[in-house]
């Protein structure tokens, strides 16, 4: 079979934005390969697919040329990787493809993802359609082998068929083991026009070892195929106890690729693993690895796993220049309302750690993620956060997605402020009314906080005096207009949840 593996055009979307398929949770100012898509095309390939990755963003493919593609090429299969905030272009290319295509009304589509996750029915773009629940390897080799049979896709673990107009759904799937997968094949990829705004090293890629997170916080919204995975595990207790367990690539199979990587000409990566620190002597076994190979990258961390200094010196020796941080409060007793697990404490232990080893530390404010958050818990975070001089200071919105405990509490209270979960970008936008501030003081904040940091004559001089050449200059003025046209940019909420 011929399948086509499509990010569709950003001018579906009503903001006319890339959404960021990796994390999931906002419109990417700074666009990233949608590695899990990538995977499971992969994934496909070993199945004896033949596979076109197509990443209209990055091709710069908008919709017009995009449907003069689906008439010109042929197709058995479509395959979609839907985030929350993506499901409207999402089914608009699946709807192109139905309509203007030669080959659209026979081909058969697969959807996996968060949106079809949570709202499966509508997804139905045809008879030929099926909706993966969690993770989405186990059960495309069955989807793609009754496809090519052209035989019937009900009763497939893990997958939602279309039968007479109704979904029925097949026994839940297990969790995959990692180690049998294929490293993501990044030659699919027809394009590098990929710029990260941490790094200022081009070409830049992404890679993603691990899957699940250990942790309870109870607003977390973790990379957008764990949001998949996690929405599924959710569905299977009467009321949320846990997460699915942390799942890792062996250390051989993590430097291997990224030896794939540096051969392949790609001068930095960011590692988009929840808890790429998680072990100490993992990650000075990767570390080890793949110095010689001289990439540069960034990686997610938890404060207390930097706790010891010879982590940090471990992961600069590998070629790390960056590690985000969720440190989301600097506030004890918030911290504790949301079950992070850690103190202020180790948050400035973590940077003084980093900073020794030559590290960049980059740290986070999520506001609104204790039900006890006001403005005046806001302004001392933000405060804090700055005080500690990073260059990068994540701001976002707490966004209680329907995979969170915190989702339930929402309900239960009546936080969200149409009485549902609705998708949005939570770098730009708020749902939930809390009981110290409501969301539309959420979103006003949000947004200054990012204009202070970046677009103020102070953020601009910051930005300027940690300069480090031309190249690196070019790159934070391309980076800086980038996230001022997007914080800028009026926003665009659904006429209804999803």
């Amino acid at each position: 079979m011929r399948l086509l593996f499509v990010i569709p055009p950003a001018d579906y979307n009503a903001q006319r934005v890339p959404v960021d398929r990796v994390y999931g949770c906002n419109y990417g100012f700074d666009y990233k390969p949608p590695i899990h898509h990538l995977q499971l095309a992969t994934y496909a390939t070993t199945l004896g697919a033949e596979v076109r990755f197509l990443d209209c963003p990055a091709e710069g493919m908008k919709g017009r040329a995009f449907e003069r593609f689906l008439r010109r090429e042929s197709f058995d299969g479509a395959v979609f990787h839907s985030v929350y905030i993506s499901a409207e272009e999402d089914l608009r290319a699946a709807r192109a493809i139905r309509e203007a295509a030669p080959w659209g009304r026979g081909a058969a589509f697969y959807f996996w993802g968060t949106a079809p996750g949570w709202k499966p029915e509508r997804f139905q773009v045809g008879d030929r359609c099926a909706v993966a629940f969690g993770e989405p390897e186990g059960s495309f080799g069955a989807w793609y082998a009754a496809s090519g049979a052209g035989g019937s896709f009900e009763g497939i673990p893990g997958l939602g068929a279309f039968v007479g107009g109704r979904l029925v759904r097949g026994p839940a799937a297990p969790l995959v083991d990692l180690a049998s997968l294929p490293s993501p094949d990044r030659t699919l990829l027809r394009s590098r026009a990929y710029r990260l705004n941490r790094l200022d090293s081009h070409p830049i890629t992404v890679a993603c070892f691990s899957r699940g997170c250990g942790w309870r916080c109870t607003f977390c919204t973790p990379m957008a195929l764990d949001q998949a995975i996690e929405l599924e595990f959710k569905k299977g207790q009467a009321r949320y106890v846990r997460r699915p367990p942390l799942r890792k690539r062996t250390v051989e199979q993590v430097v291997a690729e990224m030896r794939s990587v540096a051969a392949q000409g790609y001068r930095a990566v960011e590692v988009a693993d929840n808890l790429f620190t998680d072990d100490a002597e993992r990650v000075k076994a990767i570390c080890d690895g793949i110095a010689p190979l001289g990439l540069e990258w960034t990686c997610l961390a938890r404060a207390p796993q930097l706790a010891d200094p010879e982590v940090a010196r471990a992961l600069r020796r590998g070629g790390c220049r960056m590690v985000y941080m969720g440190t989301e409060s600097f506030d004890d007793g918030h911290l504790k309302d949301m079950r992070k697990g850690m103190k202020v404490s180790d948050v400035h232990l973590a940077v003084e750690n980093l900073r020794a080893a030559g590290v960049e530390p980059e740290v986070s404010v999520l506001f609104g993620a204790s039900p006890r958050e006001t403005r005046e818990s806001i302004e001392r975070s933000i405060a804090a956060a700055r005080g500690l001089g990073t260059r990068f200071v994540h701001f976002s919105v707490v966004l209680p997605t329907p995979s969170t405990e915190m989702y339930d509490e929402a309900k239960a209270r009546g936080w969200f402020t149409r009485g549902e979960f609705e998708p949005v970008d939570n770098a730009k936008d708020a749902i939930v009314d809390l009981p110290g501030i409501s969301a539309r003081e959420l979103r006003a904040r949000v947004l200054r906080a990012y204009r202070e940091q970046y677009a103020s004559p102070t953020g601009i001089l910051n930005q300027i005096r940690r300069v480090r050449g031309p190249r690196d200059l070019v790159h934070k003025m391309r980076s800086g207009w980038n996230l001022l046209r997007f914080s800028l940019k009026d926003r665009v909420r659904p006429a209804e949840p999803l």
